[in-house]
């Protein structure tokens, strides 16, 4: 999402991307390229198994407190209609950006 345009309030200045722990104001300029992006994720979500199975963070193992950790990647399980939901909600928002008087306010994680 780094060619994104948006407004950070934080430092009073247009950028690229989002503000990873502070806020970015997504306004008509913006809100056409993820109009476009949020579209095309929905085309490709809807194409996928109705459990969708992603590769979140990498984690150690340190059950047994064995020196020799084993880490792998954490399996993150989630279905398909709640993504394509979500998508649709970000489609909704965007296009009512770009046609009317809105922005979305994304607050960081």
């Amino acid at each position: 999402m780094k060619w994104i345009e948006n407004f950070n309030p934080d430092k009073n200045e247009s950028e690229l991307g989002f503000n990873y722990y502070g806020f970015s104001i997504i306004e008509k300029k913006g809100a056409m390229k993820f109009l476009k992006l949020m579209e095309a994720w929905y085309l490709m979500f809807s194409e996928a198994p109705e459990e969708i199975i992603l590769t979140g963070l990498y984690t150690w193992n340190d059950e047994d407190d064995d020196p020799k950790l084993i880490g792998d990647y954490e399996k993150l399980s989630i279905r398909r209609k709640e993504v394509l939901d979500t998508l649709s909600k970000l489609i909704e928002f965007a296009t009512r950006v770009e046609s009317e008087d809105y922005k979305i306010i994304y607050s960081g994680i």
